[in-house]
């Protein structure tokens, strides 16, 4: 096997990084796997494949030896920073080598190992023996674990069969996901990944904070994708992305490339995020600057131009194939604000089942606090449509709340039931659109129920009752509401309870009378639940009977003979049955206009029959 060697061509990057250290030209090889990419637009022309390098097992590297690494510190160009090998520590993870290596150069000096690096390949005598990828917090040294790259190339060898969905499962990881956890003292760590975001609020950042610690993200400014890059620019030591949202807002995770053969490229030399399988538009990158600091340097960096898929995410890196590139779901958000502030915001969004919620929250809060920045207390109406596995399937849901500020609701809501969809454990859900409608309207639109009546008191089967709600609006008089509830004719004599209460009291109660009615049982089953979670800004009426019930498979029989409850009860399977606290014989719901708060109860008699007059 043959390697080529040239000499690093000097650019506009500090003096102390260009030091006349060879650098391998196009080389990389990437275990042979064949993974098809998914549909989309946008294709590298394949490369002339050029002489692959020799690689050194992590058993042949030895303390004082001396190579250099690559990686780019400005611009797209690929620099050269010496290393310096420290040792080899053997089982460091679970039947995994990491190399230990010093940088050396007062750049890297100055700003230790930088977020932004992971992936960028270590030679020694012109041989490539892995990916700068690790780091321990608050050491005062440029020291880097180096990943083995005999270990990127095994594990990427056992790369599963391509289907036409990814796991996206977390499978085949030796390490916790980037930022998983707290680093205990002396443990080796993934160097953070610059995720760099453009066209995100501050309130939104603040939003998306913790997402992005529990992903091993560290945010970084940056600027829109544009098509100036160059694919074929992929190269060992140059920078990579991956591209998670784009449109109006932004957002991609920087690394480094290891290894390239053909249109088949190794990075990182640590989890992205553990996925195991994936479809994530892979793209070239170009660098701003470093910023340098004492918690952990970073570089700034923009995707130019998407140039492929990445396919496998694994504890020892990612790789990806450089051709067409997976499509995205789109989102589109509507905002409708006091004043006439309208604004329409369009953007697309990875696909993932463990990072599409969390991105999704985060562009929707972005888009809301970039329309209405300063509005403080708000009330907040929002409709949500969900189009799912090629159209068959529609989810629309929504709610009405008050908040101190209108950042809250939409985007919390959007990240939960995009949670429940995509990790569902009966079918496979691929998201084809999502749609989010948002009216604020400033101030407190609200009202609180502060008692209610009843016109009878008894009552006969069939026969109707009015119920008087008595409300008390923010800052307005006093209103009164009617609605007339029908006692259904088959109702045995007895006490009834009238409940008027919100959609979420109404919710919670539903939940604590029936538990099991939703525990999901299909597909079918989870999206109407999804559905009829009631909303804030409606009140419920409902008649509620003591009686046995049971819940079966998730449908509730409440009303049956006891001779066919008893019966059910007793064949039920384990699991397959449940009790229910008694039986809602009737719902009526009022819209109300504005939010409301508040839960009232009474008591009428059912008899028999009603006596002639």
């Amino acid at each position: 096997m043959i390697f080529a060697l040239h000499t690093a061509p000097r650019g506009s990057y500090p003096r102390s990084l260009r030091f006349g250290v060879p650098r391998l030209s196009l080389l990389p090889t990437l275990a042979m796997f064949a993974l098809a990419a998914g549909a989309g637009n946008s294709r590298a022309d394949p490369p002339v494949r050029s002489a692959l390098p020799l690689t050194m097992p992590a058993d042949s590297v030895k303390a004082g030896m001396t190579g250099y690494g690559l990686s780019v510190f400005r611009g797209t160009s690929v620099d050269s920073f010496p290393m310096t090998i420290l040792g080899v520590l053997k089982g460091n993870r679970p039947g995994a080598d990491l190399i230990l290596g010093r940088a050396s150069g007062s750049f890297l000096e100055r700003t230790g190992i930088i977020a932004g690096m992971s992936g960028s390949p270590v030679y020694i005598g012109g041989r490539l023996i892995g990916a700068v990828s690790y780091t321990w917090a608050f050491t005062k040294d440029p020291v880097a674990g180096i990943t083995p790259i005999t270990e990127m190339l095994n594990s990427l060898r056992s790369l599963p069969e391509n289907r036409a969905e990814p796991s996206d499962a977390r499978f085949g990881a030796l390490d916790l996901p980037p930022g998983g956890a707290a680093a205990l003292p002396g443990e080796a760590r993934p160097i953070a990944t610059p995720l760099s975001l453009s066209g995100f609020t501050p309130e939104a950042l603040r939003y998306l904070d913790p997402w992005l610690k529990d992903h091993g993200f560290v945010s970084a400014p940056g600027g829109g994708a544009s098509t100036s890059g160059d694919c074929d620019s992929i190269v060992p030591g140059s920078a990579v992305g991956v591209e998670l949202v784009r449109g109006d807002m932004e957002a991609t995770a920087i690394g480094t490339a290891t290894y390239r053969d053909g249109n088949r490229v190794l990075a990182f030399g640590h989890p992205f995020y553990a996925l195991g399988r994936v479809r994530l538009p892979m793209s070239a990158a170009t660098i701003h600057t470093v910023f340098a600091s004492q918690q952990i340097s970073t570089k700034v960096g923009s995707a130019t131009r998407t140039c492929g898929t990445l396919v496998a995410d694994r504890s020892v890196g990612i790789a990806g194939e450089l051709g067409l590139a997976p499509s995205m779901i789109p989102v589109s958000v509507v905002i409708r604000g006091p004043q006439g502030r309208d604004r329409n915001y369009h953007f697309e969004i990875a696909r993932s089942r463990s990072l599409t919620p969390g991105l999704a929250a985060a562009t929707i809060v972005s888009s809301i606090s970039e329309a209405l920045f300063d509005v403080g207390l708000a009330t907040t109406r929002y409709d949500l449509t969900y189009w799912m596995n090629g159209g068959k399937e529609v989810l629309r849901r929504g709610n009405a709340i008050v908040a101190p500020a209108p950042l809250a609701g939409a985007g919390d809501d959007v990240s939960q039931t995009l949670y429940l969809l995509l990790i569902n454990r009966f079918e496979t859900v691929r998201l084809d659109s999502l749609r989010a409608e948002i009216a604020v309207d400033e101030g407190l639109d609200q009202a609180t129920l502060t008692s209610i009546r009843m016109n009878p008191t008894m009552v006969a089967p069939g026969e109707t009752v009015e119920v008087e709600l008595s409300l008390q609006p923010a800052r307005k008089d006093p209103e009164t509401r009617r609605v007339t509830i029908r006692i259904p004719p088959e109702t045995p004599p007895g006490d009834l309870t009238v409940r008027v209460c919100n959609g979420p009291e109404t919710d919670k109660w539903e939940r604590d009378r029936a538990p099991d009615a939703f525990e999901p049982q299909s597909l079918e089953h989870l999206l109407g639940l999804l559905s009829r979670e009631r909303r804030g800004d409606q009140m419920f009426v409902q008649v509620y009977r003591e009686a046995r019930g049971l819940t079966v498979h998730g449908g509730e029989i409440a009303q049956a003979p006891p001779s066919v409850i008893s019966v059910l009860g007793a064949t039920a399977k384990a699991g397959d049955a449940a009790p229910v606290k008694g039986a809602t014989i009737v719902e009526v719901p009022i819209p109300m206009g504005r939010v409301v708060t508040g839960c009232e109860q009474k008591t009428i008699t059912v008899f028999p029959y009603r006596a002639a007059k």
